[in-house]
């Protein structure tokens, strides 16, 4: 059973790399320079905005599919015990690039389609992405706490891989439902993009402790 479960997680782990990785790199190809940025339907779509939405939008693009790409390299048990040093400076690196990405979210959830409802839904992620980096960071810089540190580090790639799930749940949405337009959508992916995904972070960190416990009884 213990194998079995094992085998299950390296594969749900393998998956995650190779979506992070994905929907990083479409982040970097099709808003990484002003003519792609500009010809996406996304942002055709939007209608005028002003000059600085634009810019938000690439570094927030940028930052995002970053920290998306080099994100899950973090919980690589080998990379954390034999390359401290690596670890840490893809740390320094995924720290940097979520700080960007939150605050970048915040301005751009106002601007956000389907709503004041969507919109509180996108500002909360950014909210809760910038919270639990901070969490993550004071465990490890103040409290030396590697544990505590780990757990709000789950908590925060779970919500940066919102990523992943908005564009899986626009998809579907799309597929099944026949719904291709955001103002239509978004006032619920807003929300469904990241609290499940929160909620399976939270399982996770609850079965590792189960899971701690049990062997140091042993």
């Amino acid at each position: 059973m213990g194998v079995q479960r094992s085998t299950i997680r390296a594969w749900a782990f393998g998956v995650l790399a190779f979506l992070a990785l994905a929907i990083g790199a479409y982040a970097l190809v099709m808003y990484g320079t002003p003519d792609h940025l500009h010809k996406q339907p996304f942002v055709t779509g939007k209608g005028s905005l002003p000059d600085l939405w634009y810019n938000i939008l690439w570094a927030h693009a940028i930052s995002a599919g970053v920290a998306l790409a080099i994100g899950w390299l973090q919980f690589i048990k080998k990379l954390r015990h034999h390359a401290p040093n690596i670890h840490r400076l893809i740390g320094y690196m995924y720290s940097t690039m979520i700080t960007i990405g939150g605050l970048t979210g915040l301005y751009l959830a106002f601007y956000a389609n389907g709503g004041w409802f969507a919109q509180l839904g996108f500002g909360s992620l950014s909210v809760l992405w910038l919270y639990t980096l901070f969490r993550s960071l004071k465990s490890i810089i103040v409290d030396r706490d590697k544990a505590d540190h780990g757990r709000w580090m789950v908590r925060n790639y779970a919500l940066s891989c919102a990523a992943i799930t908005l564009r899986i749940y626009t998809a579907l949405a799309a597929v099944f439902l026949g719904l291709t337009d955001t103002n239509d959508t978004f006032f619920v992916i807003a929300w469904i993009c990241w609290i499940p995904n929160l909620l399976l972070a939270e399982l996770f960190i609850g079965e590792k402790k189960r899971t701690t416990g049990r062997t140091l009884v042993r």
